[in-house]
């Protein structure tokens, strides 16, 4: 007869002050995390991303307004349609400063007071304003011209000196991301998360190249330069940051379901 398997006791967890940070600490311990991706491999490799889409768009601004991917935008001039027009212009005013801070108000508020989970509203909020906020530090370093509007024929009056990368773009790339780490379960849903976050991401970047006011270019660099904030942040995020907010009790509210479970004891 073989001997019953002895269950396995569970790590000692690091405790810090009068609370307990929940991460286990000893041989072979587990990191305990909400997001999927946490490793500090994430921050070189966002570095590396973060100075290659600099590299992109400095090199594109060397070829002056005329750049050869400017091309793409004078076809598109010549075959709009009334309705990929209003798509277009719809995510423009939607997703603009003023539409996508209130977008990023409105989900936060909602995990934090509906769903009653301010760490996933801290990290889902955290994640899309660090991707978004990454296209700012990418229009100041490069500071590209937007393209000539009468080449394209812009739809909307853009000027100035922030056309690399687009920010709309970013936007929509680092709210993808959150999405998928933070509100889509493993599995099956968080693989439709991926299917429909890539194509929000791809929809808003066309629709920037095709109202004139970015380069080809200018959107790549936008899921680029989103992308390589992210990466840093989750792994400061993952390793720094949620365990130590994980210590303090009013951001981790006790269910309602365990609560009752507890009174019924």
């Amino acid at each position: 007869m073989t001997e019953p398997r002895r269950a396995e006791a569970p790590e000692p967890l690091e405790r810090r002050g009068n609370g307990r940070i929940q991460r286990p600490v000893g041989p072979g311990a587990a990191r305990l995390s909400m997001l999927p991706l946490g490793s500090w491999f994430l921050v070189p490799i966002g570095l590396v991303l973060f100075a290659l889409t600099l590299t992109i768009g400095l090199v594109a601004k060397s070829y002056g307004p005329f750049s050869p991917d400017l091309a793409l935008d004078v076809q598109l001039s010549q075959g709009r349609s009334p309705f990929l027009t209003a798509i277009a212009l719809g995510i423009n005013y939607g997703l603009g400063p003023v539409g996508a801070l209130l977008i990023f108000i409105l989900i936060c508020s909602w995990l934090w007071w509906g769903s009653r989970a301010p760490m996933r509203a801290l990290a889902f909020g955290s994640i899309t304003a660090v991707g978004w906020l990454s296209a700012d530090i990418g229009k100041y370093t490069v500071a590209r011209l937007r393209p000539p509007s009468s080449a394209t024929h812009a739809l909307v009056m853009e000027t100035g000196h922030n056309s690399f990368p687009s920010g709309h773009t970013a936007f929509a790339a680092s709210l993808a991301w959150a999405a998928i780490l933070v509100l889509a379960r493993p599995g099956v849903q968080r693989r439709l998360a991926i299917v429909a976050g890539a194509l929000f991401a791809a929809v808003v970047a066309f629709s920037r190249i095709y109202l004139g006011v970015h380069y080809p270019t200018d959107v790549v660099g936008g899921v680029l330069i989103s992308a390589a904030g992210i990466f840093i942040w989750l792994a400061l995020w993952s390793n720094l940051i949620e365990p130590r907010l994980r210590a303090v009790k009013a951001l981790n509210p006790v269910p309602h379901s365990a609560t009752a479970s507890q009174t019924s004891v």
